[in-house]
């Protein structure tokens, strides 16, 4: 047999040695052959020995264990009294019993602690005064410095407002535990209906049932002061506009939107918040895009520049069809001027007719008012696909999308600035830069109601919410006002509320100022609330699908750009940040169910954000 190697074990202090040998004892028994080799006792530090002393006999080795055999072991005699002396004297080492116990002692004394603790934050002091990063964490002005475990808090109680939907990590047990607890607490109440006292705790402790209902706060009233939103890929990531996004919309069933601009490119995407990928691209060679919108329900898409023509856009076939518009729209002579400033009168409409009267009278061969096409308002009901151009003088050109010709003239004073239509295409709302707010009713193309905008000089901008209950008008020097829509706008018109004018007019309809009818409103109407949050003229305004969002914009300025809430009239403060590259926002829309929200801005970006509150896109 070969020579053997003595093996040694070295321990840096006594204490270890000690834990060693006592666990050494707690497995093998203390005095055991194994023990003495593993610890180098009585000389016996070769496997030649250990051998020696495993073939000793039975009874030699009764009697080197002796002493332990008492304690591991017990003769049972007198039935109940020797498990009575067991249970008195307690279980042995080494048993069963014993690691049982040991086990269930060190689960109940042992605490998971989370990973990202740690002893020495607790005691560190984190100057906030100093930064200007960390003094919103601040309590009350005075306060300079907070504790580690105080400034940790603060940054939890910062991260909750900004993002309210994100938790902390907790154990599977402990949400088991809680999920079992708060489901028995909806059984009992469920069960029982709670006192006075108790209802009133559970109202003032939260308005989640109240302003979200069933769903917990989405889909239902938005709450103002803080929005919870996120940024996600650019909606045109996968092909940026090389120069401003002028135009951009979704189309009406969310997964498309358009962004058009200055590079006459007309580009479809598949937002879903992801990739965004590429659809389709269209080049307009000699047209830069100024305006662009789905019209007819979505199946067709309207873009126009600085030209007298206008492109449609057909999804189904792909196909790019130019029109140009016909000569009786476009820019009137001086003569034809004078006559139609003679003729100019509140609400006035011309028809087909009627515009071939007004121009025998005058001798003038055109009676429109239109250079270029690069302004207008396309109709989203495709029972009525219209689009309006705005032209010079107060003229609104009529066109059907479905013929490609026109079908009336509407005539307002100054010199038309901004047009909307309302949700079923039958209205068509107008303003100019005498800051006279116009209401049109297109099946009999006349005025129904017109009213000046308190406090402006001129109107740039203009827009009515879906469910037709409010209006905003922006102006020059950045003041929105929001107008709650009359209720008489909304009943059916009847032929006694309007009166033709014969003679002079030429044909010309006007509405009659009668208290029984929709008649002029010369006093001016009084806004909801005036927002002064801007300082430059407001050139982008939008309302959300539940009319609780409204969203108004300047390109002239940096970062121009503010959400309000509806129901409140207050401004959200958490959003934008200064850290926000909105740039200057050129344009802007929301999906149609408030999901997401685009941006376009003059670097050819169109930056695409989340809004949680809304469970749909």
């Amino acid at each position: 047999m070969g020579k053997s190697t003595k093996v040694t074990y070295t321990y840096a202090n006594e204490d270890e040695q000690k834990k060693v040998s006592q666990l050494e004892e707690f497995l093998f028994g203390a005095g055991s052959a194994a023990n003495k080799l593993l610890m180098g006792q009585d000389g016996a530090g070769s496997i030649t020995e250990l051998v020696r002393q495993a073939e000793l006999s039975p009874a030699d080795d009764d009697k080197a264990d002796e002493g332990d055999d008492d304690l591991l072991f017990f003769e049972d005699r007198g039935g109940d009294d020797a498990e009575r002396q067991q249970e008195a004297a307690g279980p042995g080492p080494g048993s069963l019993k014993l690691q049982q116990q040991e086990q269930q002692a060190g689960k109940g004394s042992r605490k998971r602690k989370p990973i990202w603790s740690d002893r020495a934050d607790e005691a560190a002091i984190v100057q906030i005064a100093t930064a200007a990063r960390l003094r919103k964490l601040r309590q009350h002005k005075n306060q300079t410095q907070l504790s580690g475990a105080e400034y940790a808090a603060a940054l939890r109680r910062q991260h909750a407002a900004l993002h309210p939907r994100t938790s902390w990590a907790i154990s599977n047990r402990a949400a088991a535990a809680w999920h079992k607890a708060g489901a028995a607490a909806a059984e009992i109440d469920d069960l029982r209906e709670p006192d006075e006292d108790t209802a009133e705790q559970l109202l003032l402790s939260g308005s989640g049932s109240l302003l979200g209902g069933n769903s917990g706060g989405r889909g239902g009233l938005l709450a103002p002061g803080v929005l919870e939103l996120s940024r996600l890929r650019d909606a045109n990531g996968a092909s940026p506009s090389e120069a401003v996004v002028q135009a951009m919309q979704f189309h009406p069933n969310g997964q498309l939107m358009l962004t058009a601009g200055f590079d006459k490119r007309l580009k479809l995407f598949q937002v879903d918040g992801l990739r965004n990928p590429l659809v389709q691209s269209l080049y307009l060679q000699d047209c830069p895009i100024h305006t662009a919108a789905f019209a007819a329900g979505g199946n067709i898409v309207v873009a126009a520049g600085r030209r007298p023509c206008y492109y449609i856009a057909d999804l189904h076939t792909g196909q790019l069809e130019r029109v140009v518009t016909p000569p009786s729209m476009h820019h009137q002579g001086p003569a034809n001027r004078n006559n139609s400033s003679s003729n100019q009168s509140s609400g006035s409409s011309t028809g087909s007719k009627g515009r071939s009267n007004s121009s025998k009278g005058s001798g003038s061969k055109s009676s429109g008012g239109m250079k270029s096409c690069e302004s207008f308002a396309a109709s989203s009901d495709p029972s009525r696909p219209w689009v309006a151009f705005l032209g010079d003088a107060g003229h609104i050109g009529l066109v059907s999308l479905r013929s490609r010709t026109p079908v009336g003239t509407l005539k307002m004073n100054g010199s038309a600035r901004a047009a909307t239509f309302s949700r079923d295409g039958s209205l068509l709302f107008t303003a100019g830069s005498d800051g006279v707010l116009y209401t049109w009713d297109l099946r009999s193309q006349r005025c129904l109601h017109q009213q000046r905008d308190e406090g402006a000089i001129g109107c740039s901008s203009l827009a009515v919410s879906p469910d037709g209950s409010y209006l905003a008008t922006g102006s020059p020097s950045g003041v929105v006002n929001v107008y709650k829509r009359p209720a008489g706008l909304l009943r059916q018109i009847t032929a006694a509320s309007l009166q033709t004018c014969n003679g002079d007019q030429g044909g010309v309809l006007q509405a009659v100022d009668r208290q029984d009818s929709f008649g002029i409103q010369q006093a001016a109407a009084l806004p909801l609330k005036a927002l002064m949050n801007l300082t430059t003229t407001i050139d982008t305004l939008a309302f959300n699908h539940d009319s609780q969002l409204l969203l108004l914009g300047s390109r002239l300025k940096k970062d121009s750009l503010r959400l309000v809430h509806l129901p409140s009239l207050t401004v959200y403060s958490n959003w934008p940040t200064s850290r926000s590259p909105l740039q200057y926002v050129h344009s802007a829309a929301f999906s149609p169910h408030s999901g997401f929200l685009s941006i376009g801005n003059a670097k050819g970006r169109a930056l695409l954000y989340r809004l949680h509150h809304f469970p749909e896109v």
